[in-house]
């Protein structure tokens, strides 16, 4: 049965690790003898047991015995039994790991022996990911899903099964980084990871204090300080329009009253009655004028009266909104503006606190 076939390429291996070192004869020793010369006595016997129970078809305990063997002396010829062992057992991912490594460290004189591993690798490759993992800095410790693979630069390619993986990279004084990787049956993929070192301390900390900083905040007051500011710009105007509009409508006034006169002069009659003369007649451009003056006076009347309706609008809006919005939290200097109006004229009235 094929389960009892020994491994063909370990016999040669397993007679020079039996063989007692005292026997040793004065001719030059064969390089298995040499080779199994490496391994202690306890892995020798291990890698006994491995061969004896994979001629037997017991790969689990092949498995067993050529890993203790392994940890006792990573050998390259112990790496393609375990290979194989592991390949038996289900660990195609293990195995593609030891096989790879018997054949970047065997002989190229072990020709037979390499093509075997070959054979068993490409098995075991068709059944997980092979990933190229480059790193910079070198020294950098790799890591898969959180475990040490090693080292940096790695010699060998990672074996991933199937599904998705985290690969890493660590170094004291940089960065770690992780890239996910999907791994696919029999497929390749390449991981570069340059890690770069921290921000310096100064840099860190004045990153740590901007960001401990509230953020800005606009001042309750603000909002009303504008409004306030604005309405009063908007009454001052107002007043100052009210004051000149009421200056030029007193000065209209002045003029209807002379020309008044002049008429009043000429036919010693009231205004009234002398500008009710027919048209042609010697006065009538002179009421014509007058009547002139008096719709200007009018005219500048009303626009002072409501540019002071206008500021006090204004005002009383100010004050409301300020009084609506809330008493400061401290005591404000503030000066508030208030409009006279009164027949032919009007004024302002200041007051605040002080």
């Amino acid at each position: 049965m094929t389960r009892n076939r020994p491994l063909p390429w370990t016999l040669s291996a397993i007679i020079a690790l039996l063989a007692p070192a005292a026997e040793a004869q004065p001719a030059p020793p064969r390089a298995e003898a040499q080779e199994s010369d490496a391994l202690t006595d306890r892995a020798r016997q291990l890698f006994a047991d491995g061969v004896k129970a994979a001629n037997a078809g017991k790969w689990a305990d092949a498995h067993a015995a050529f890993l203790a063997a392994w940890g006792l002396k990573p050998h390259y010829q112990i790496a393609s039994n375990l290979g194989v062992a592991c390949l038996r057992v289900g660990k195609p991912r293990d195995a593609a790991e030891y096989l790879t490594r018997y054949l970047r460290e065997a002989p190229a004189t072990k020709v037979q022996e390499r093509q075997r591993a070959e054979a068993s690798l490409q098995e075991a490759r068709a059944q997980v990911a092979a990933v190229t993992v480059e790193v910079a800095p070198g020294g950098a410790e790799v890591t898969v899903d959180g475990a040490i693979v090693g080292r940096a630069p790695l010699a060998d390619p990672v074996f991933l099964d199937p599904g998705r993986h985290e690969v890493g990279a660590k170094l004291d004084g940089y960065v770690s980084q992780t890239q996910p990787v999907e791994a696919t049956a029999g497929g390749t993929e390449t991981v570069v990871l340059k890690l770069e070192r921290p921000p310096a301390p100064d840099a860190r900390r004045a990153g740590a204090e901007r960001s401990a900083l509230p953020a800005p905040e606009v001042s309750r007051d603000s909002g009303k300080t504008a409004v306030l500011v604005g309405g009063g710009i908007v009454t001052g105007v107002g007043i100052a329009a009210g004051v000149v509009f009421t200056l030029v409508a007193n000065g209209k006034a002045s003029d209807a009253a002379r020309q008044n006169s002049v008429i009043d002069g000429m036919e010693r009659e009231p205004f009234t009655i002398n500008c009710a003369t027919p048209a042609g007649s010697a006065q009538t451009q002179q009421c014509s004028k007058l009547r002139s003056l008096v719709d200007d006076k009018y005219l500048f009347s009303n626009l002072a009266l409501w540019s002071f309706i206008g500021a006090g609008a204004s005002a009383v809006g100010t004050l409301g909104y300020t009084w609506l919005a809330g008493a400061p939290s401290e005591p404000e200097q503030r000066v508030l503006l208030f409009p006279l109006v009164m027949p032919g004229g009007g004024g302002l009235v200041a007051g605040g606190v002080f």
